[in-house]
């Protein structure tokens, strides 16, 4: 049984890495969750870098998705990189990955792109599934490096199923039709 108490990063970690062995169930990551929730709603005293999006990303750990569940193995394996502050890896030539202790949080990015994910955009990606905003939207999304300039892919899964988003502080519009081409996409649409 996990206590519920006020968690720290190494709290986090340790709960993702026992779950991921098989030592406790994602009903009982669950429980706990929503627990700390209850008991600190928004003001979960870890910062952003420390696992607070994880922490909120949790109470999706039982949702049924086909395959399996919303939140996969391979989530919680990017949500460990990032605690353990793993720097992102080189998707293909020019295209790096990246993950949240590598960017700025608070970066603006205004929409680029938008698709109709008819051919899964986030399989070509390492993309991370659940939310990261207060809106509490389920979503998978991938931080992207291409020439000096930083992107994010989202995937909507709640209100507008099946879009894809490509957001950027820069609005260079060139640049990002090159960023989709490497990616595959070609059906897409720009402001």
């Amino acid at each position: 049984m996990l206590l519920i108490k006020t968690p720290r990063k190494k709290d986090l970690h340790k709960i993702i890495t026992a779950l991921l062995a098989k030592e406790i169930s994602r009903e009982e990551v669950l429980s706990w969750q929503k627990g700390v929730v209850a008991s600190c709603g928004w003001d979960v005293p870890i910062g952003r870098l420390e696992g607070y999006w994880y922490l909120y990303s949790l109470m999706y750990i039982e949702v049924p998705f086909p395959g399996g569940y919303f939140i996969r193995d391979s989530d919680l394996e990017e949500y460990l990189r990032d605690l353990e502050v793993v720097p992102g890896d080189e998707i293909q030539p020019g295209i790096g990955h990246l993950r949240s202790h590598e960017i700025k949080l608070d970066e603006l990015r205004w929409p680029i792109a938008m698709m109709t994910d008819h051919h899964d955009v986030m399989a070509g990606v390492p993309g991370v599934r659940g939310t990261f905003e207060k809106r509490m939207d389920m979503v998978e999304h991938c931080h992207l490096r291409f020439e000096g300039a930083n992107y994010l892919l989202v995937k909507q899964f709640d209100e507008q199923t099946g879009q894809v988003l490509l957001l950027g502080g820069d609005r260079d519009k060139a640049r990002a039709e090159q960023l989709l081409g490497l990616l595959g996409v070609t059906d897409y649409m720009l402001p």
